[in-house]
């Protein structure tokens, strides 16, 4: 195997070792996507690629690389900007010098920190909180538009209508 040539290799990136301190227990295949897209970021964590482009790469389907980035979501391990670009938490993210990566994490909202003590009850609470919103849409999906209907009333109310010959 040779080496390729210094311009077509991604840049070497800067990532914080405590980073994996904070994961919480993700299914299975998040974590693989997760893995996925730390070697795929620009520097700074940006990452664009497609469902499709990570299903293909990783060998899954599409719907479970959504259902993972759901999961990488509900974490704040990872956000999407729009279609087809995501973006890394500032303190997993890899940037060029520690210096851009202490300033970028300077910057973030602190709700999305990832190194406090209730991060997995927060990943919980996230993903009860979707599961019950899933719940509440099934139940509005399966309850009855109207009233039913009472066969008997609505004969009587109909020969009503006809004029007797």
């Amino acid at each position: 195997m040779t080496a390729q040539p210094a311009e077509e290799r991604a840049p070497d990136l800067w990532t914080s070792p405590s980073a994996f301190a904070f994961v919480p227990s993700l299914p299975g295949p998040a974590l693989r996507v997760m893995l996925f897209l730390l070697g795929a970021q620009e520097p700074g964590g940006r990452i664009v690629i497609t469902q499709e482009g990570i299903a293909s790469a990783l060998g899954m389907k599409r719907s479970a690389v959504g259902l993972s980035l759901q999961h990488l979501q509900f974490a704040r391990w990872v956000w999407k900007l729009g279609q087809g670009v995501y973006q890394l938490n500032p303190q997993v993210a890899g940037f060029r010098t520690p210096a851009e990566s202490e300033e970028a994490v300077r910057q973030m909202d602190e709700s999305f920190y990832l190194d406090v003590d209730d991060f997995e009850e927060r990943y919980q609470a996230a993903v009860e909180e979707h599961q019950e919103v899933l719940k509440q849409k099934a139940a509005r999906r399966k309850a009855p538009v109207l009233p039913p209907t009472d066969l008997v009333a609505h004969r009587q109310r109909r020969n009503r209508r006809v004029p007797a010959q």
